[in-house]
């Protein structure tokens, strides 16, 4: 994994929403999003984006005060899957592989991140995972371990 210098925007925009999703003022937001800057300034590009995103991370959770801003969306996030667990289940329960199905609800599951975006369809994004081929193909490997 790779940081590139289209990964800085990101950065900032997760600040600046998670100083939102918490009600910060707008000169908090900006104190902010300055030391998110002072920060990119010193980062290395050989740091992964979840290194840079740690220390990021950090500083929001400093500036604001809460350790989680995503809380209240993590617990919908959790509500809608628990609603959609029988019929999750369900699939792999009737699935010719039950190991595989359940490899890609996982894979569905860790693909909802709302530091990348707070918009997505759990289903929408279940059934594609469901069809998508993997990238890397190692089913057996993982029934051997």
């Amino acid at each position: 994994m790779h940081t590139y210098l289209d990964c800085y925007p990101c950065f900032l925009r997760q600040a600046l929403e998670a100083a939102r999703r918490l009600g910060a003022d707008v000169p908090t937001q900006k104190r902010l999003l300055d030391q998110i800057l002072e920060l990119l300034q010193h980062v290395e590009l050989a740091w992964t984006p979840p290194q840079i995103g740690d220390r990021v991370h950090r500083l929001v959770n400093l500036a604001l005060g809460d350790e989680d801003p995503y809380r209240t969306y993590k617990q919908a996030s959790t509500e809608q899957a628990l609603e959609l667990y029988a019929r999750l289940r369900g699939l792999i329960d009737a699935a010719a592989d039950p190991l595989e199905t359940a490899v890609r609800l996982s894979i569905a599951g860790n693909i909802i991140d709302a530091g990348v975006s707070t918009g997505y369809d759990l289903w929408a994004t279940v059934e594609r995972v469901l069809r998508q081929p993997f990238a890397i193909q190692d089913m057996t490997g993982l029934r051997q371990a």
